[in-house]
C-alpha cells in the first residue's frame, strides 16, 4: 500500500489521479439547484470513499478532521466534507457517539462513565468524555456508520455464537477473537462499541463483573435475559475449572520431563541425582492427585448447580401451569359444571338422534286414494277381459260397410282409427252408417 494513498490501490478510485477530476472533487459544493446531477455524483463518490476506508481500516467511529487527515492530497485537504457528514446525518447513514450511547436509555452516558473508567481499556477520560457530552457539529464531533457497525456487528456474533456453550464470554477473549479472525488492526474502542450495538439490537447483553474486575458478554436468548448472580457464579466455576486443567496439563509435561531427566542421570551413572528426581516426581505426582481431585469436585459442582437450575426452571413452568388452571377451575371447570354440560349435551344429542330418525321415515299415501287406485286398476282388469257380443245378423250389414269404405280412396285417420278399433262395436257401425251417407 503506498503510504500517500488513504487506501491500497486497487480499491482506490481510478480518478484519484486525475488533477482535474479531483480538483473538482476537493472543492466545496456549490448549490444543489445549479446544477442537481453534479452535485450528487461529487456526493456518491465521497459516500463510497468513506465507507470504503472505514471497512478497510476496521473502524466504526470518525470525526470530519480524522477524514481530512486521511484524505489528504498532495498536502491539500477535501473543502467539502463538512457538507459530505451533514448529508450523511440526515440521511441517517450516520448517527452522533453522544446519540448512539444515549440509545436505548438514558444511563448509557453514566454507565459508559462508570464501565470505562473503573475498567480502562484503550479509552482515556477524555475519550470517555467525548462519548457523553453533545458537542457542537464541527470537525471534532465523532459519528457512528451505521452501516460499517452493522456489517462488523454480524462478523463479532458469529464469533460469539461459536461460544454459545460458555454461558458468559470475558471482553478479553472476545478482543483476542476479533484481532484473530476479523483483522489483527481492529482497534479495542470499535470492539467496544461493536458490542453496544448488538446490545441495542438485543443479540447480548454484559456487565462489569465486581468479582472478576472484567466486563462479561452473553448471548441473548429472550428479550428479558440478563446477566444473573446464577451465571457469574457459574462462569467462576467454569474458568477455574479450565486453569485446573491447564495447570494439571503443565504438571504432567513437567512429570515428563523429570522421568526423563531421571533416567539420563541413570545412564550416566548418577544414581543418587536419580533419587533426587524420583522424589521430586513422586511429590508432583501427589499434587497432581490433589488437583484432580479438585478438579472432579468443581466439575461435580457445575453439573449439579446446572441440573438445580434446570430443575429449577421445570418447577417455575409447573407452578406457572398449575396457577393457570386452578383459574380455569375456579371460572368455568368445575366438576359440578363440568358433569351438568356433559349431561345436557348428552340430552341434545338424544333429541337430534330421535329427529334424524323421524325425517328418514318413509312418508304413507292416504288411504282412500289407496282404494281408489285398486279400484281402477280392477275396471281396467275387467274392460280387457270382457269383449261385447255382436249379433250374427248384424255381421252381413257390418261387411258391406266394409267392402264401401274400402272402394273409397280417402285416408282419413280418423276412419283409420274407427276400423282399427273394433269392427263389433254398434257405436261404430252407426259411424260408419254416417260417414257412408255424407
Amino acid at each position: 500500500m503506498d503510504n500517500n494513498l488513504p487506501l491500497p490501490s486497487e480499491i482506490m478510485p481510478n480518478c484519484w489521479n486525475d488533477e482535474e477530476r479531483m480538483s473538482a472533487l476537493f472543492s466545496p459544493f456549490r448549490s444543489k439547484s445549479a446544477n442537481p446531477q453534479d452535485w450528487a455524483s461529487k456526493y456518491k463518490f465521497w459516500q463510497n470513499l468513506i465507507y470504503e476506508w472505514l471497512k478497510y481500516t476496521m473502524r466504526s467511529s470518525f470525526s470530519t478532521a480524522d477524514l481530512n487527515s486521511a484524505f489528504k492530497r498532495k498536502g491539500c485537504t477535501p473543502l467539502c466534507l463538512i457538507t459530505v457528514v451533514e448529508e450523511l446525518y440526515r440521511n441517517n447513514e450516520i448517527i452522533s457517539e453522544g446519540e448512539f450511547l444515549k440509545e436505548p436509555c438514558d444511563s448509557w452516558a453514566a454507565w459508559s462513565v462508570d464501565l470505562f473508567v473503573k475498567r480502562p481499556l484503550s479509552w482515556s477520560f477524555l475519550k470517555v468524555k467525548s462519548y457523553i457530552v453533545n458537542n457542537e457539529v464541527n470537525k471534532e464531533t465523532r459519528y457512528i456508520h451505521l452501516q460499517v457497525i452493522k456489517e462488523l456487528g454480524n462478523t463479532l456474533f458469529t464469533i460469539l455464537e461459536e461460544r454459545k456453550e460458555n454461558i458468559l464470554v470475558p471482553f478479553s477473549e472476545i478482543l483476542k477473537d476479533c484481532k484473530c479472525k476479523i483483522s489483527k488492526n481492529i482497534s479495542d474502542n470499535t470492539v467496544m462499541l461493536i458490542l453496544i450495538w448488538l446490545r441495542r439490537e438485543k443479540k447480548i447483553t454484559f456487565r462489569n463483573s465486581e468479582i472478576e474486575n472484567e466486563l462479561l458478554i452473553k448471548i441473548v436468548m429472550q428479550s428479558s435475559d440478563s446477566i444473573t448472580e446464577f451465571d457469574e457464579g457459574l462462569y467462576k466455576l467454569i474458568k477455574q475449572e479450565n486453569e485446573l486443567i491447564k495447570e494439571i496439563e503443565l504438571m504432567e509435561k513437567e512429570k515428563i520431563n523429570i522421568i526423563n531427566e531421571t533416567k539420563s542421570y541413570l545412564t550416566k551413572g548418577l544414581r543418587q541425582v536419580a533419587k533426587t528426581h524420583l522424589r521430586k516426581k513422586k511429590k508432583l505426582e501427589d499434587t497432581i492427585e490433589k488437583r484432580a481431585q479438585t478438579l472432579e469436585n468443581i466439575q461435580n459442582l457445575i453439573s449439579n448447580i446446572k441440573n438445580t437450575h434446570t430443575n429449577t426452571a421445570v418447577l417455575s413452568a409447573y407452578k406457572t401451569g398449575s396457577d393457570v388452571l386452578k383459574k380455569l377451575n375456579e371460572s368455568c371447570l368445575s366438576e359440578t359444571n363440568v358433569r351438568d354440560i356433559m349431561d345436557d349435551l348428552s340430552e341434545a344429542l338424544e333429541e337430534q338422534k330421535e329427529v334424524e330418525c323421524i325425517l328418514s321415515e318413509i312418508i304413507k299415501s292416504d288411504d282412500s286414494n289407496t282404494d281408489l287406485e285398486q279400484e281402477l286398476a280392477e275396471l281396467i282388469e275387467c274392460d280387457e277381459n270382457v269383449l261385447p257380443s255382436v249379433p250374427d245378423t248384424d255381421l252381413s250389414s257390418i261387411n258391406e260397410l266394409e267392402d264401401k269404405l274400402n272402394n273409397l280412396h280417402i285416408r282419413d285417420a280418423a276412419v283409420t282409427n274407427i276400423l282399427s278399433t273394433s269392427s263389433n262395436n254398434k257405436q261404430n257401425k252407426k259411424a260408419l252408417a254416417n260417414f257412408e251417407c255424407t
